[in-house]
């Protein structure tokens, strides 16, 4: 009976730690929904939008510390395009920055861009069809990587 008790427990911890790692985009709705948790104010931007490859763009900001720019595309290709466009943006302003800390990195499923300056923490994330682009004050950036990882960009 003990063993039997054992092997369950052992089993529902393995099913909770698949579970709590899981590699499922968030929809567009559902990072809406966790950042009004945070207290987050959530503007829909998704009329400020070039073209239909955008299916929803979301802005969640903390006017004090951090804004965080979702962009929920109809493709990865559409997402590739986004992020490559951040990117490049953010190489071209801060590439001359002596302080600057620029990293760029593939892990999994997701394209992890991020500079670190004395002024702001810049990170742009792609994962599947989806954008994720953070701006935080220097002073905020621990907090900064904290919600990007609830938000499933580990």
């Amino acid at each position: 009976m003990k063993n039997i008790k054992g092997i369950l427990s052992l089993t529902l911890v393995i099913i909770f730690l698949v579970g709590c790692s899981s590699t499922e985009t968030m929809t567009a709705n559902e990072f809406k929904k966790s950042m009004e948790k945070k207290g987050f104010t959530v503007v829909d931007q998704t009329a400020s939008a070039a073209d239909s490859t955008y299916q929803k763009i979301y802005v969640a900001v903390d006017d004090k510390k951090y804004s965080f720019e979702y962009y929920f595309m109809n493709s990865a290709e559409s997402a590739d395009v986004v992020y490559q466009y951040a990117v490049t943006n953010l190489g071209d302003t801060y590439k001359d920055v002596e302080n600057a800390t620029i990293l760029e990195k593939e892990k999994q499923n997701i394209s992890d861009y991020s500079v670190s300056a004395s002024d702001y923490y810049c990170r742009v994330l792609k994962k599947e069809n989806t954008v994720l682009y953070v701006t935080a004050y220097h002073d905020y950036e621990d907090e900064a990587k904290s919600v990007v990882k609830e938000l499933g960009y580990k």
